[in-house]
């Protein structure tokens, strides 16, 4: 016990060490801190949860998921996690969203490792403008301009990491290298000198100005006219004709030019519109993709959450919330070899014993006069599995409550579905035939 305390107080100093980096805007060391405090105790609730907040804040949802899972499926008692998947499944365009993001991330990385620079830019353009916060694109999208001399454009990506992240690693060394390529190391050296430099003034640093001879204003005029007349004569004489000559030739000069580039730009046109083309068209198989991947993910944590919950109250006893969970799911539905394995095992469970269980808890209520507890629990037994004799206790008890055309209704089921069962000329005598 002495030791598992020690472990939980080292894994609340690293939460908190992290919760004071995270106000400060360190996510990256934040994360790091957190991690730390998981690894000492993994159901440390508050850092599992911060660190899918940071995870979400840098751009990287489907992380973020994953702690939040986790973190319902150790703890799911008034845990804020389930907030924060409630609040994505609410707006399933963030998963479509985010989920395009990390196709065009990857799609990116692809073109970049093949030397297609130009459609790599695009993509991770598109991605930012969709994720602002998506750290990894911004620093992909600073490498690529950083390979292509754009150091400015670098700059500012780089920029935009460290408003998110304020320490994060990768994007202070870039930032470093880009300083040193635009002179802004330099730059940023100097004012530090000048800041903390402390220098006097010495008597020989003041210049004395020297004695000005003082002209007429007369003497002024006269040379300014004189110079004006004289630069007039040899404007018109020697250099407007010239001039003139020039312009018309570089005219001439800059209208085949432009008429060339206008046949670049029409052949250009025609290039990029016929490329378009070929992007809305593969945008499309993508988008369509796309759509069927949400659906199915959609569905995967609808069945996901469904079987846990099964499970959850099949543990806390609570029988009646397990059946009626297991009686609303749509067992044909789920292909996921991992959920149909939880699936078997919770039929197994529903079918096998906990529709006898409910019948038995009916049959106790009905003794005792609770009635209306006993119609239920028969109820749910038999949409767990339809048996002669809990199908009966329905109909009977249903009969004694009065309900005659429902109670009429399963007792034929029982002679119908049944016939060689004991329970079949009970039905009969009971139905009155």
């Amino acid at each position: 016990m002495k030791y598992d305390i020690t472990l939980e107080r080292i894994a609340n100093c690293y939460y908190n060490l992290g919760l004071e980096r995270a106000r400060l805007r360190d996510l990256s060391g934040a994360a790091e801190l957190l991690k730390k405090a998981l690894h000492f105790d993994k159901y440390q609730r508050e850092a599992r949860n911060l660190l899918g907040l940071i995870f979400f804040e840098m751009g990287e949802v489907a992380d973020a998921l994953v702690q939040w899972v986790i973190s319902m499926n150790l703890l799911p008692e008034d845990n804020p996690a389930d907030y924060f998947l409630e609040q994505i499944q609410r707006k399933p365009a963030i998963l479509r969203i985010c989920s395009d993001n990390v196709k065009r991330y990857n799609q990116a990385l692809d073109y970049a490792q093949h030397n297609n620079e130009d459609l790599a830019v695009f993509q991770l353009n598109q991605v930012i403008g969709d994720s602002p916060n998506y750290v990894k694109a911004h620093i992909l999208l600073s490498l690529l301009y950083m390979r292509r001399s754009e150091w400015v454009k670098a700059g500012k990506s780089l920029y935009l990491v460290l408003k998110i992240d304020r320490n994060n690693p990768k994007a202070l060394v870039l930032m470093d290298y880009v300083k040193k390529k635009t002179g802004r190391a330099e730059v940023e050296q100097s004012r530090l000198r000048n800041v903390f430099s402390h220098r006097k003034m010495m008597d020989d640093d003041v210049m004395m100005p020297q004695e000005v001879k003082q002209i007429s204003p007369w003497a002024v005029s006269a040379l300014l006219l004189l110079g004006v007349v004289i630069s007039l004569f040899v404007f018109y004489l020697l250099m407007l004709p010239a001039g003139i000559r020039r312009a018309n030739s570089k005219n001439n000069q800059e209208m085949i030019s432009y008429t060339e580039k206008l046949d670049a730009a029409n052949q250009k046109m025609g290039d990029l519109s016929a490329a378009n083309a070929g992007l809305q068209k593969e945008y499309d198989e993508m988008k369509e993709k796309l759509d069927r991947y949400e659906n199915q993910n959609a569905s995967f944590m609808a069945q996901y959450q469904s079987l846990v919950g099964i499970n959850n109250a099949l543990s806390t006893g609570d029988l009646t919330q397990a059946a009626q969970l297991y009686t609303a799911l749509d067992q044909s539905a789920i292909t996921d070899e991992s959920l149909v394995s939880m699936l078997s095992s919770i039929k197994s469970q529903m079918e096998g014993s906990v529709y006898l269980r409910l019948q038995e808890l009916g049959s106790t209520a009905w003794n005792a006069g609770r009635l209306e507890e006993a119609l239920q629990d028969y109820t749910w037994s038999v949409k767990i599995r339809r048996e002669a004799e809990n199908l009966f206790l329905l109909a009977r008890i249903q009969q004694t409550m009065g309900n005659t055309t429902e109670a009429n209704q399963n007792f034929d089921s029982v002679v119908g579905e049944f016939p060689s069962s004991p329970y079949a000329e009970r039905a009969r005598q009971a139905r009155g035939y």
